[in-house]
């Protein structure tokens, strides 16, 4: 089932009103690729953020750029003695305001390379849907661009929150199924626009050229939009489902899990071609829902220690139980701005080799009829937080 016309429109829809000056719209894509030489998997991402974009329309503005407020006639004053070097403001702390594209990978030795612009600057077509920034092009079909950060720039702009090196990617991209609502109040919306998306094409990547091939890529994206991002923030997504019952690889099986959302999390999932779907617009009456990331006991072997992501979530006709593990090699940890700025951010853990189960049943009035019973591969896990910055 390719995506419906309505999930089409919705994926087109950006910030409006004050939400442009206060408020995110995050746009990103998971997907696998091979190294050409080698074979080697990797997983990629590709983001674009428009965080408060209206704030500063002519220019972008990061919250972490040293601002320094000093006048020379204060400094004079301090040199003097007549003014106390505590009552000097250093620095400005200001409301961060810019569209962002990042292209990196996960895992053990993750990397991503960002580009900042402001909105005066991105032109934005209808037909076809293109988002272009520069030489990066988001698309209702395609997505290409390069980043390159050189050594000086990495060094003088820390505030970037990205590493050094070159990214080029050209990729077309086909939603297999999507899945919208999985969170929507007033001014926030969360849908897995392409819970299965199959991408192609070529990467390049400091110096290395990978494949994404179609039948191969595990390709996912998502949407969400809103005043700020959720936290505690919370994901799970996998498109690698290996069924114990049967044995059989499920081609059409796949979920994404996202949060939290009004002390819910979101469900949107399909086995073999039966959706399961538990939006965390239901109410609390309409299905119940616990979860949790701890680390699991301290192994002998340092390698092996793991977070431990566990998802519990029933109603009246289904329950479902998830549990991945990641191993704390395999995480690295990303910062996000907020939109309200004071240099809060938001702080995640991320990985893309979480391994697990999933596990389906389904209710027949004191009974428990199991549907499904899988392994679960190539899982990207994160778990974040909200952190106040240093001011």
């Amino acid at each position: 089932m390719a995506a419906t016309k309505k999930n089409i429109k919705d994926s087109k829809y950006g910030l409006s009103g004050s939400s442009k000056k206060s408020g995110v719209n995050f746009w990103r894509s998971f997907f696998t690729a091979y190294e050409k030489n080698s074979a080697t998997e990797q997983l990629f991402f590709i983001e674009l953020e428009l965080l408060n974009p209206a704030l500063s329309p002519a220019e972008p503005l990061l919250g972490f750029k040293p601002r320094v407020t000093i006048t020379e006639e204060d400094l004079q004053y301090t040199l003097a003695g007549t003014l106390a070097a505590k009552d000097l403001k250093s620095e400005n702390i200001i409301q961060p305001s810019y569209v962002a594209v990042r292209f990196g990978t996960l895992g053990a030795e993750a990397k991503q390379l960002c580009s900042y612009h402001c909105i005066k600057n991105i032109r934005f077509s209808s037909k076809p849907f293109t988002i272009q920034m520069d030489n990066k092009i988001f698309g209702e079909d395609c997505l290409s661009g390069y980043i390159n950060i050189s050594e000086e720039e990495y060094q003088k702009h820390p505030e970037y929150f990205c590493d050094r090196g070159f990214a080029s990617w050209n990729l077309k991209y086909e939603v297999i199924r999507d899945m919208g609502e999985g969170y929507k109040n007033k001014t926030d919306r969360w849908f897995p626009y392409g819970i299965k998306t199959n991408f192609s094409g070529m990467i390049s990547f400091d110096g290395a050229d990978y494949i994404v091939e179609p039948r191969k890529c595990m390709g996912y994206m998502d949407r969400y939009w809103g005043k700020s991002f959720p936290y505690d923030w919370f994901h799970i997504s996998s498109a690698s489902l290996t069924s114990i019952i049967s044995g059989r690889v499920l081609q059409n099986s796949f979920f994404s899990i996202q949060g939290v959302f009004e002390d819910k999390l979101a469900f949107m999932g399909s086995f073999e071609g039966s959706d399961i779907l538990f939006p965390a617009t239901l109410s609390k009456r309409q299905y119940s829902c616990v979860w949790d990331c701890i680390q699991t006991p301290e192994s002998e072997e340092p390698d092996e220690n793991k977070l431990h992501w566990s998802v519990s979530i029933n109603n009246k006709l289904w329950v479902l139980d998830i549990d991945v593990y990641c191993r704390l090699k395999d995480l690295s940890t990303r910062v996000l701005e907020l939109p309200e700025g004071n240099r809060k951010v938001l702080r995640v853990l991320q990985g893309a080799t979480g391994t697990g189960e999933i596990k389906l049943f389904k209710k027949n009035r004191n009974t428990l009829e199991q549907i499904e019973y899988a392994n679960i591969t190539k899982t990207v896990c994160e778990f974040g937080h909200e952190e106040d910055g240093e001011l």
